[in-house]
């Protein structure tokens, strides 16, 4: 049990050492959670503005007075052996340091990311990447990586691709078929055009919150413009092995007890093609305009499957909500707890070697670039969340056949040609940034999955 080896590190004096990289709303809330554990400790944390890295500690009880800056990876060993965190501007620092035992990945930059993870993996550290937007990028090629180092790369408890992925685990480990697995969202008609100016009115956010929080705007108009969503969807498809059934999922208005039923097959009076997908399940009526009486909100869900007629009895006996002609039945969670479970992750890597969820060796699942609006030729892209593009779950089949841009290089490239809104942007369209790591990592990923090529590409 985690509490039991926890409490025994503790005893020690060995608690597992945790490096964060990035402490906006995630990294700072992470930091108050493992503040109230045992056996688990707060070691280093980065951040390109090191007033968030002393605003996570002293929220937390650590007064400034107690931090050790540091400008040397040595240094972060230093102040670990003389038993002081240890706080830097510089990522990289927490990455190569001999004592941190993991790194927790909470930048939500893809380049920063995958550069950070890269890293720490080629020292020897566990890597819970809570940066979705880099994992559906390259997480495979990281994974792979972290293989080869004896280490575990993984996803993170309490974000919904993990909480999902611990239901989807729960399901085959008991031999249920996953029908659909996802998450819940509040989508308005309006929220897909979205931009960060419009997030404090969209989410009741006040300056003071926003600044006490350190709440990043542009990440938050990526939960509003429906980026986020798909990202996760396609984070969670990787490791469980799934697919969308259309581009950009069906996200249909759906009350929690119709979700069994209206995510399964057509002959079985639902509206997907196939099993084995990922799903989103919209809180807002068809009207666009006002929530549903019993939306799923922001939990999670799996619609599983059965052909045995006792364990279907039982089933409706325990008031699983059917679907499937009596075959399909729903598992939720009505929450996801974000930075509050993360510690979860942290531990099963350090204690057991063990991921609560990692995208497979080779993906199913692209993010795809989409214009937002209008685009003229010469505009640089600003990835997700923000200004220009939307992203959208595919096949990564699709995508790599019609030479779609990946929502992970979008930022900085350049417009060659002008794109209407809605469209999907291929790499033909832009420049790329040449030097961001992100896309060098990306080719080597798609160099080791698919050495033939026959696609277009990075």
């Amino acid at each position: 049990m985690l509490s039991i080896r926890l409490a025994q590190r503790a005893a020690e004096g060995r608690p597992i050492r945790v490096g964060i990289i990035g402490t906006g709303k995630f990294g700072a809330g992470l930091v108050a959670q493992i503040s109230q554990m045992q056996g688990m400790t707060v070691s280093a944390i980065a951040d390109i503005n090191l007033d968030h890295a002393i605003h996570a500690y002293s929220s937390s009880g650590v007064p400034a007075e107690a931090l050790v800056t540091a400008e040397r990876a040595a240094a972060i060993d230093d102040a670990i052996r003389a038993d002081r965190p240890a706080i830097t501007q510089d990522g990289l620092l927490v990455a190569q340091s001999e004592l941190v035992d993991v790194v927790v990945e909470a930048t939500g930059v893809p380049d920063v990311g995958a550069r950070m993870a890269y890293e720490a993996i080629t020292h020897n550290k566990h890597v819970v990447m809570v940066n979705v937007e880099a994992d559906v990028t390259v997480g495979p090629i990281l994974r792979r990586l972290a293989d080869a180092a004896g280490v575990v790369y993984t996803l993170v408890d309490g974000d919904q691709p993990g909480c999902t992925m611990n239901m989807v685990d729960w399901a085959r480990a008991l031999g249920f078929e996953v029908v659909a697995a996802g998450r819940g969202t509040i989508m308005y008609a309006d929220d897909r055009q979205g931009t960060p100016d419009t997030v404090p009115q969209r989410f009741g956010f006040s300056q003071e919150m926003i600044q006490r929080r350190t709440i990043n705007l542009k990440m938050y108009n990526s939960f509003r413009d429906g980026t986020k969503a798909q990202v996760e969807m396609a984070a969670l498809a990787n490791a469980a092995g799934l697919v969308p059934d259309v581009r950009g999922m069906h996200e249909p208005s759906v009350n929690i007890e119709d979700i069994a039923r209206v995510f399964s097959r057509r002959e079985e009076g639902g509206i997907l093609s196939r099993h084995g997908v990922v799903e989103l399940a919209n809180s807002v009526a068809e009207d666009g305009q006002t929530l549903l009486p019993n939306g799923l909100g922001m939990g999670v869900f799996v619609v599983i499957r059965t052909d045995h007629p006792f364990t279907q009895e039982d089933l409706r006996a325990y008031y699983l909500h059917p679907g499937g002609n009596g075959h399909n039945y729903l598992l939720y969670r009505p929450y996801h707890l974000v930075a509050v479970e993360a510690p979860i992750s942290i531990a099963k890597a350090a204690l057991y070697g063990e991921p609560t969820g990692s995208p497979l060796p080779t993906p199913t699942t692209e993010v795809i670039t989409v214009a937002k609006r209008h685009l003229e030729e010469g505009e640089t892209l600003d990835g997700g969340g923000g200004y220009t593009v939307n992203g959208l779950c595919e096949r990564v089949d699709v995508a790599r056949a019609q030479g779609l841009l990946p929502l992970g290089l979008a930022a900085g490239a350049r417009l060659k040609c002008d794109v209407a809104q809605g469209e999907a942007i291929t790499y033909d369209m832009v420049e790329l940034v040449e030097d961001s790591f992100i896309l060098k990592l990306r080719r080597l990923q798609d160099a080791t999955i698919w050495p033939a090529g026959n696609a277009r590409s990075a």
